[in-house]
C-alpha cells in the first residue's frame, strides 16, 4: 500500500523535529525569583538573559515574566555565562540591561554541563526618579514626538537615547547628576538649564521615586530663504 503525505505536513514535521533536536542541545536554564529592595517579590516584572560571549547577538535576547510570586524561569539556554537582568518601568524599575542605568554593574550567572540550572534571586531598586511633562512646539502649541539623550555628568560617555511620545515620561538614575537634550526633526535642539554648553548648563538629580514635571517647547528651525 502506497502513502502519501502532503509536502506541507513533511515541512511541518520537518521544521517540528529540528526544534525539538535545538532543544535538546541547549539544556540550560535561568531561575528564581525578583524582589524590591525590601524583599518583597516584584510581580509582572520582566527578566531577560544576555550570554556574555562577546559575539554579535544572532538571536533576540530571551525574556519572561514574572508571576504573582514573583518566579520567573528562562530554559532552552546553551552552557555558557550569562548576565541577568530586571525590570518593571510601571513601579519605577528600569532595564538595568543598558549601562546607564546599571553603571555596568549587574548580576552574573553560569550554566555548565554539570550545573544546568542557576537559581537567583534578582534585586530591583532603588526605583529611579521620573521626569514627566509634555514637548510641544513653541509656536503652534502643537504635540512633538521627541528623541531624549540623557547622559550622566560624571561618565559623559554613559548615555542613552530614548524616542517618546509627545505626553513623555522618562526614568532617572537616583541620586545622579544627568544631562538632558531634547531633540525633534525640524526643530532646534533643548538642553535642559540652558546653554548648549555642557559645562554651563545645570544637570538634573533626581533621588529615588521623586518626580519633576517639566514641560518643554521646541523653537522650529529657521528656514533658509529662497534664494531669487
Amino acid at each position: 500500500m502506497e502513502i502519501r503525505a502532503h509536502p506541507i505536513t513533511v515541512l511541518l514535521c520537518v521544521m517540528l523535529l529540528s526544534f525539538s533536536l535545538c532543544a535538546a542541545g541547549r539544556p540550560g536554564m535561568v531561575r528564581g525569583t525578583v524582589v524590591d529592595e525590601s524583599g518583597t517579590p516584584v510581580v509582572a516584572a520582566q527578566v531577560s538573559v544576555d550570554e556574555m560571549n562577546g559575539l554579535p547577538k544572532a538571536a533576540p535576547v530571551l525574556m519572561s515574566e514574572t508571576d504573582k510570586n514573583g518566579h520567573f524561569s528562562i530554559g532552552n539556554l546553551e552552557f555558557g555565562n550569562y548576565k541577568v537582568f530586571a525590570m518593571k518601568e510601571s513601579a519605577g524599575y528600569p532595564n538595568t540591561g543598558f549601562a546607564f542605568y546599571s553603571d555596568n554593574v549587574f548580576p552574573t550567572v553560569e550554566l555548565t554541563t554539570a550545573v544546568p540550572t542557576a537559581d537567583i534571586t534578582l534585586k530591583v531598586g532603588p526605583p529611579a526618579g521620573v521626569m514627566l511633562g509634555s514637548v510641544t512646539n513653541a509656536v503652534t502649541g502643537t504635540p512633538v514626538l521627541a528623541s531624549f539623550l540623557l547622559r550622566r555628568v560624571p561618565e559623559p560617555d554613559n548615555w542613552i537615547s530614548m524616542s517618546q511620545k509627545a505626553d513623555y515620561r522618562v526614568l532617572v538614575p537616583p541620586s545622579v547628576e544627568v544631562s538632558i537634550e531634547v531633540s525633534a526633526p525640524g526643530y532646534k535642539t533643548w538642553y535642559y538649564g540652558g546653554p548648549s554648553d555642557a559645562f554651563k548648563r545645570p544637570p538634573i538629580r533626581l533621588e529615588s521615586g521623586k518626580e519633576m514635571k517639566l514641560d518643554i517647547q521646541l523653537e522650529p528651525e529657521d528656514k533658509p530663504e529662497k534664494q531669487q
